[in-house]
């Protein structure tokens, strides 16, 4: 059994060996993420409940070395509370922060962590940070539906913070751009919202083209469910990306320049729907290999076994 802190990650609760997760209510932030339903082995509670748990996961990003956010001090005071069992952090960020150095955010990341396993999300986040255990995430591939596509390009990403990170300024002169065209492009969370998981899927199943301009954001879930839906994904070159995409095979591969992006975002959902339509096909081909529940529940395995929580029957 696991204690989750914050941040539930819809595929943990997945984890075949897990059974029941209890979710510590976080008292600093409501978590309002509705286009995910609760796991049925997953409930709330609301305090930390000592010889209960095998082991407790922890998430973390670089906004946890602002000590004075809710997210820090979340961490920081569950992290401080639990003693007697193992501690796995999940850091879903890199060194980069809007006010501290590389160099800094390391060092207080590093304090904060401290002893607890690590695990970060790409390999290059891994040589970022200078240390961490790679984990690829993995999904239910069956999960996501592929409906035949509307012509129309989509992204999903939070709407502010983190400016160093995802740098939405080149997404918004993108989008800028579009709009002088006259072609439909969609914000989920701004534009649209979706209030259960169906409606989500449904959407992203019928959107042509899929756009990732974070600059350095690891391994975006979102760009994965979008493969799976058969959209066109073009994306950024950073965090891992050169390693599963091939530009113009299964996706497309872009420098962060705003016309460069708009135009080939233009080309697509005007002369080349076909094309689009071709390489979301074998985009979607690739990831329901290369993302599969079953590898992410063996990763697991093998964290589990390095902390000594799994032992093979």
């Amino acid at each position: 059994m696991a204690l989750i802190p914050v941040g539930h990650q819809y595929e943990l609760a997945h984890l075949p060996f897990i059974g029941q997760y209890d979710l510590l209510v976080n008292p600093y932030r409501v978590w309002g993420d509705k286009s995910r339903p609760m796991p049925d082995n997953m409930k709330y509670v609301t305090h930390y409940e000592k010889g209960k748990y095998d082991f407790a996961i922890l998430h973390f990003d670089q906004q946890c070395v602002s000590g004075g956010i809710g997210k820090g001090l979340l961490y920081k005071e569950v992290n401080e509370l639990i003693k007697d069992i193992p501690k796995i952090v999940i850091n879903h960020s890199v060194p980069l922060h809007d006010e501290f150095s590389k160099e800094e955010t390391i060092q207080r990341t590093r304090e904060l962590i401290g002893d607890n396993f690590m695990i970060v999300n790409t390999y290059e986040a891994a040589k970022q940070w200078g240390w961490g255990h790679p984990i690829i995430h993995g999904m239910d591939v069956d999960e996501w539906y592929d409906n035949p596509k509307e012509p129309r390009a989509t992204i999903f990403v939070s709407a502010a913070g983190m400016e160093k990170v995802y740098r939405r300024e080149i997404l918004r002169n993108t989008i800028s751009l579009l709009n002088e065209w006259g072609l439909k492009f969609s914000w989920i969370g701004m534009d649209v919202k979706f209030s259960n998981f169906n409606d989500y899927r449904n959407w992203l199943s019928r959107s042509l083209i899929y756009l990732n301009l974070t600059h350095e954001s690891p391994r975006p879930r979102a760009r994965t469910e979008a493969m799976l839906s058969g959209c066109c994904v073009i994306t950024n070159r950073h965090q891992d990306a050169d390693q599963f995409i091939v530009n113009g095979e299964n996706g497309f591969l872009v420098n962060e320049d705003p016309v460069e992006v708009a135009t080939l975002v233009s080309r697509l959902l005007t002369t080349d729907c076909a094309l689009a339509k071709k390489i979301g096909e074998q985009g979607k081909k690739f990831a329901r290999e290369a993302f599969t529940q079953e590898k992410f529940t063996e990763q697991w395995k093998e964290v589990l076994k390095i902390n000594g929580i799994w032992r093979d029957q």
